[in-house]
């Protein structure tokens, strides 16, 4: 029959539905009531899990293995570093030592010697200071030499050879062991020379060990008594032989930023400062030939620095950078106290950075 639909507007009869017959199923097995069922489930769900679990894990191994790497890289990196460090720092040490010598050969006469060791300065520290200028005077004398005396230098007073010792092996030897209890450190590699020229083979191990102690011990005394340079070349041939200790590394590691602050000297102060104050930590005493401690020498360059400082903020003053000479005389200030016709100048650099600015 038709039947009403909304409105009460007559709707047509639905064609009837057609319900197709179908074989029943298998009924289910009940996982709770059937234990094979159950296992079966377990295996399944266990064999889905387990090749996400092993994704985790490699991939966690994997992340270790970056991370172990990136460790190595960056230690290796930092020990690279430090190498390069010291290589630095060893040649400022022979570029310093070679360019006094420089001095000393320009000061006899020696033009050639002195022009080959400016030279080899260069090369190995090429912004060393004060080298650049003193090898042009050393061409300058060496262009001035007479006629066919370029290349001859003129002698230089050596120390005298010492008497050759022709004794035996055995009595050179047995003559070591009081040298060195008399601290005879340079008597002892005389010896000790003269036992390894003549007799290279006679108880190397015995002999090379004597050197070692010999060597780290005038080294030391050296360094001590302001002779900087030749100390640590002999810890450098000590080290040859044998690690030296952290006491002994120290002292060499003060006489290198000593010497490396000394080529600095009246022509970068800061630099100086941060050689010297590397040093007046630790062993404030320490010295060379002129007998100035570091200690002197920063508070020296210290003082000079400030100078320096208020030269720099009155030049700045005069370009109408009020600011930047405000800033540099007040660091200054920092250094040494201000004068008082400097703290007239700093109140006039103040003023007129407040008033202008940096014009």
């Amino acid at each position: 029959m038709p039947g009403f639909g909304p409105l009460g507007i007559i709707a047509p009869m639905s064609e009837p539905e057609i319900i197709e017959e179908t074989t029943p199923s298998q009924p289910q097995a009940d996982p709770i009531a059937d234990p094979a069922a159950t296992q079966q489930v377990a295996a399944v769900s266990a064999g889905a899990a387990r090749p996400r679990r092993w994704t985790w894990i490699l991939g966690g191994l994997g992340i270790l293995l970056l991370l172990a790497g990136l460790g190595a890289l960056a230690g290796y990196q930092t020990a690279v570093g430090a190498r390069r460090h010291e290589q630095l720092l060893q040649s400022a040490v022979e570029a310093h030592y070679q360019y006094e010598l420089a001095l000393a050969d320009l000061q006899v006469g020696a033009c050639t010697r002195a022009k080959d060791r400016l030279v080899y300065v260069i090369e190995l520290m090429p912004d060393h200071p004060g080298a650049a200028n003193s090898l042009v005077e050393a061409l300058m004398c060496v262009e001035g030499e007479p006629s066919g005396t370029a290349g001859v230098d003129t002698p230089v007073e050596a120390e005298p050879e010492p008497t050759p010792d022709l004794r035996g092996a055995e009595a050179i030897f047995n003559d070591i062991p009081a040298r060195m209890a008399a601290r005879d450190w340079s008597g002892t590699l005389i010896l000790l020379d003269t036992l390894r020229r003549n007799f290279p083979d006679f108880q190397p191990i015995e002999v090379d060990g004597f050197y070692y102690v010999t060597l780290r011990q005038r080294g030391i005394a050296r360094i001590l008594s302001g002779e900087l340079e030749p100390g640590i070349f002999d810890l450098n041939r000590a080290e040859q032989l044998g690690p030296l200790d952290n006491e002994v590394a120290n002292y060499r590691q003060w006489a290198i930023w000593y010497l490396v602050g000394s080529s600095f000297w009246e022509i970068d102060w800061p630099q100086a400062l941060q050689y010297f104050g590397y040093v007046k930590d630790a062993v404030p005493s320490l010295h060379d030939l002129s007998y100035m401690s570091a200690l002197d020498r920063y508070n020296t360059a210290l003082v000079f620095y400030g100078e320096g400082l208020v030269e720099e903020a009155a030049r700045l003053a005069t370009q109408r950078q009020w600011c930047t000479a405000e800033e540099k005389i007040y660091e200054a200030n920092s250094i040494t106290p201000l004068t008082e016709e400097q703290q007239a100048a700093a109140d006039h650099y103040s003023q007129n950075c407040l008033d202008h600015g940096n014009e």
